[in-house]
């Protein structure tokens, strides 16, 4: 051991010790990461932060004596005064500064022991430790070869990752340089001075070799009152997951109260779970679950959800399950499943929102198959499908279900040629249905398509036939029968693209000016003697005006022999090439009288002209956006659909937005049709600097019908160091003896920085109802 002892006439001072404490306060619902020290009485009072939170090395404003580098069994004392001898203590006086193995020690005065390595520090201490991690405090007791030592009445900061800790803890005992205790400690992530919340413990201790911490008699502190409590819990300090509780959900609605506690199962690196009890005030006691598992070839997740008894309800037995599993077998076969089932047909109604309502009105049961490759010079894919459905009816009689796909199996081939693209789809359905007659379908669609392209417009005739051969099933009096369509298929779509310099509000655009022309040919063919299993009409729109079929699916095919018109401008950004703004309008002209219905007649039709089609959207003002589309009967001068929206948003969480919808005939809710005007007015906007009001007025117009309502304050504190959402919402879930029925829901979360949510978070309620919405806690507060 060799010390090195000086003078000098510098001031410096400061300190920092590295502890990694990440505690995810699993009994309590708090998921952590960072390290732990030292404690002191201004921790008492919540207090806000004043500037924006300084470095750790900012904070203790540590210094190094200057000197070279040292070999890590070398110690080097440097201060404005010392006295001792060889083999004794030293003391030095005066900004002394202690430097060993990558730790520095600044104190006003040291005593140093070379028999043991140990140093005491006072009256003022900062250690830096070699990670940068500080601790300052009074008195100081530590072995600098072996990196322990204790500290009374500490503070320290830590940051890792760009996350920052910070405390104060009665005693830190440095036990190695792997382990750390503390007694009596309160630490948060917040910026420097900011006490607003922390988390105070009786005792903590963290071994970073083993990545784990443990705690007694936590509790969360937010606003100088206690919030959460747990007698013990052991959290990860490396940020590696750990078992235990995570947050647990509080939500109140029409069902009265939920707590929902979920416990959190760390199996293996590759594999998880986790296990949800729930209680409704109004329902009962509920299980649920997840569990998630990974590999090199595949992935997926099982969950279910499962109550024995609801007291809300006429079923018993209540339950979800879902399974999702996607395997990769090799560089050309895939495959997955894709399964969901409730106990009865209210399961999602009872207990999700409005978009989980609409979501799942037929839940997907799918196992599918598919394989790529090369194959004479192109591209093959080949498939295979499986598909049934739980279809949830909502009491109106009106919901379908669809066919079952039992199975299909498909070939679909491209291969490029110069200019040429050579395209083959087929595929062969078993369609099932348990009230409507089955049967098996073959369709087999060969198509050729050139491509004459260049920066001023393109040209891309096609031509195919599209033939489907159906077998159909004796079943409900509907004998068994043979039955096919072959359709030849040729078509043009041709364009061109102008462009111009513009200047708009002080701003450098390209305008373009493109119009468009599609003419399509197909045969005429009756079609009512043929099922249908999988079509439907497409809306009508503009992109709708250049696609060769109006129908989706295989079933039916619109006869055609038409032209498709176009223009649409298109002003971008000279700078960045970003488009801004787009609109356009179209209209189809017929030359000929035949038009092909869903149910699969031939009519007769003398009109020579299509609908009009227009739409328009983008930034139309600086902070100003719209957008709209438009669907206009020339024959009756009428509107047949309208939408229309307008949007300021000058900054992250300022929007004020409203949209209008008018259809003279929409399915308003399940099964109920008629003519439709909705409203829906939304925003987010700020009442001071830091807090937000969020709203959102959903409403039909004809038939008169309210069918949202948001209201909320959402708050974020000066430093970033935590937010608080309360939002309240009542939305419809259907029709019930031709009245709206509703539910309420009530949020309220509390956002810590850089530790967990506590609460039912309403950010998505909030996000898919707002356009624009900015999540408080990331909005830049100016």
């Amino acid at each position: 051991m060799t010390a090195i002892l000086t003078l000098n006439l510098c001031v410096g001072v400061i300190l920092s010790r590295s502890f990694v404490y990440k505690p995810l306060f699993a009994a309590v619902a708090l998921t952590f990461a960072h390290s732990v020290q030292a404690a002191s009485d201004t921790w008492s009072s919540s207090r806000l932060c004043h500037a924006p939170a300084p470095s750790s090395a900012e904070l203790a404003r540590a210094k190094t004596s200057g000197g070279d580098a040292l070999p890590s069994d070398v110690t080097r004392i440097t201060a404005d005064k010392a006295a001792g001898q060889t083999n004794v203590v030293h003391r030095a006086e005066g900004d002394a500064i202690v430097e060993r193995n990558g730790d520095t020690l600044n104190a006003q005065w040291v005593e140093y022991n070379p028999q043991d390595e140990t140093v005491q520090a006072g009256d003022a201490f900062v250690l830096t430790r070699q990670n940068g991690e500080t601790v300052q405090g009074e008195r100081l007791n530590y072995h600098l070869a072996q990196k322990n030592g204790s500290a009374d009445n500490a503070e320290f900061v830590a940051e890792q990752d760009g996350r920052r800790l910070q405390g104060v803890s009665k005693k830190v005992t440095l036990l190695n340089e792997q382990q750390t205790q503390l007694q009596d400690v309160k630490f948060n992530t917040c910026s420097a001075g900011d006490t607003s919340w922390y988390i105070q413990a009786a005792e903590m201790k963290a071994d970073n070799k083993s990545g784990i911490g443990v705690a007694r008699h936590a509790r969360l502190v937010f606003a100088g009152v206690p919030i959460l409590y747990t007698p013990w819990v052991d959290f990860p300090i490396n940020g590696n997951r750990k078992s235990g509780f995570l947050v647990p959900t509080v939500s109140i609605g029409s069902d009265g109260a939920t707590y929902k506690q979920p416990y959190y199962f760390n199996l293996a690196p590759n594999y998880d779970a986790t296990v949800t009890p729930a209680y409704i005030s109004e329902r009962g006691a509920q299980l649920g679950g997840e569990f998630r598992y990974l590999q090199p070839k595949y992935r997926g997740a099982i969950s279910a959800e499962y109550m024995p008894h609801d007291s809300e309800s006429k079923y018993d037995n209540r339950y979800e399950v879902r399974l999702r599993h996607y395997h990769q077998f090799n560089a050309h076969l895939s495959g997955g499943i894709d399964f969901t089932q409730v106990s009865d047909n209210d399961y999602y109604r009872d207990f999700y929102g409005r978009n989980e309502i609409a979501e799942n009105v037929n839940l997907d049961r799918q196992l599918w198959l598919s394989y790529v490759n090369q194959w004479l010079g192109g591209n093959v894919q080949a498939g295979l499908l499986v598909r049934k459905y739980q279809t949830l009816p909502d009491g109106s009689g009106n919901i379908s279900r669809p066919y079952a796909i039992l199975p299909r199996f498909s070939l679909d081939w491209q291969r490029s040629i110069g200019n040429a693209s050579l395209n083959w789809t087929s595929h062969i359905t078993r369609f099932e249905h348990p009230d409507w007659q089955s049967g098996s379908r073959l369709v087999v669609y060969p198509s050729v398509t050139w491509d004459f392209s260049r920066s001023w417009g393109y040209v891309r005739p096609k031509i195919g036939v599209h033939a489907t051969q159906y077998w159909l099933k004796n079943e409900g009096g509907n004998p068994s029968r043979r039955v096919s369509r072959v359709l030849p298929i040729a078509n043009v779509d041709a364009g061109l693209t102008f462009e111009r310099e513009q200047m708009l509000f002080k701003q450098a655009y390209i305008q373009t000016l493109e119009p468009r022309l599609f003419y399509n040919y197909i045969s005429s063919r009756e079609q009512n003697t043929l099922p249908n299993f999988d079509s439907s009409q497409n809306s009508f729109s503009y992109d709708q005006l250049f696609r060769e079929n109006i129908f989706s699916g295989s079933d039916r095919i619109n006869a055609s022999n038409s032209t498709a018109v176009g223009i649409q401008t298109r002003l971008l950004n000279a700078n960045t090439g970003v488009e801004v703004f787009r609109a356009g309008v179209g209209q189809k002209y017929y030359f000929s009288d035949d038009d092909v219905l869903l149910d699969g007649s031939l009519q007769s039709s003398a009109r020579r002209k299509s609908d009009i089609a227009a739409f328009a959207g983008g930034q139309i003002y600086p902070n100003w956006f719209a957008d709209t589309q438009l669907h206009w009967n020339e024959s009756t001068n009428r509107t047949e659909q309208m939408n229309f929206g307008l949007r300021y948003n000058p900054e992250a969480g300022k929007v004020l937005s409203s949209r209008f919808k008018y259809s003279r005939n929409e399915e308003i809710f399940s099964g109920y049709f008629g003519e439709l005007r909705h409203v829906d007015l939304a925003a987010q906007w700020p009442i001071t600097p830091n807090l937000y009001a969020v709203g959102r007025y959903n409403f039909s117009v004809k038939p008169y019908a309210t069918l949202e309502q948001t209201l909320g304050l959402e708050y974020k504190n000066p430093c970033g160091c935590w937010s608080m959402s309360v939002v309240g919402q009542r939305y419809a879930t259907g029709i019930e003896n031709g009245r709206t029925t509703h539910k309420n829901a009530v949020f309220f979360t509390l956002q810590l920085k850089d530790l967990s949510n506590i609460g039912n978070n309403p950010y998505e309620q909030l996000r898919l109802g707002i356009p624009g919405y900015s999540k408080t806690n990331e909005v830049y507060i100016r």
